[in-house]
């Protein structure tokens, strides 16, 4: 039987595993390419939002859960991005300049929004992988403006 060092050493491998893949094959679906660091960047990012999962109540509503992973993948888009421009051999992965309310091509509104949509989405990956296949938590349930979904009954 597995301790739980173990367990844990096994999520983190999962779901980094999970996140770097579904993001490469989303990237290379829509622009036909990816970058070996952007697929690091979702691994840690599914990572850090199935963290802020396990040490928030379930009552936190889904979107509000969204935000805060807009927020941390904008704020690795920064990080990664200043990076990006400051170090030359770091290759330039993507350029926000042509988008509305850009900030020196590195982040803008739109793409916070859609990683506010696939935050969502890599919540209830993980979510999944921790209660179907890992066996780790109690049964997931979310709050969509007040309502109670439960997805697995």
């Amino acid at each position: 039987m597995l301790n739980r060092n173990n367990n844990d050493a096994i999520k983190t491998l999962v779901l980094f595993t999970v996140g770097y893949y579904i993001y490469s094959i989303i990237e290379i679906v829509f622009r036909g390419y990816t970058y070996s660091l952007m697929g690091i960047c979702a691994g840690l990012s599914i990572l850090l939002l199935d963290k802020i999962n396990d040490n928030i109540s379930w009552d936190v509503d889904i979107l509000l859960q969204g935000a805060i992973g807009s927020i941390i993948i904008t704020s690795m888009e920064l990080i990664v991005g200043n990076l990006m421009y400051a170090c030359p051999w770091i290759p330039i992965m993507w350029d926000y300049h042509n988008q509305w309310m850009n900030y020196n091509g590195i982040v803008c509104p739109l793409f916070s929004f859609l990683w506010l949509l696939l935050s969502i989405v890599a919540i209830l990956v993980a979510d999944a992988i921790n209660y179907i296949v890992l066996k780790d938590n109690d049964t997931p349930y979310y709050v969509i403006l007040g309502k109670i979904i439960i997805p697995y009954k």
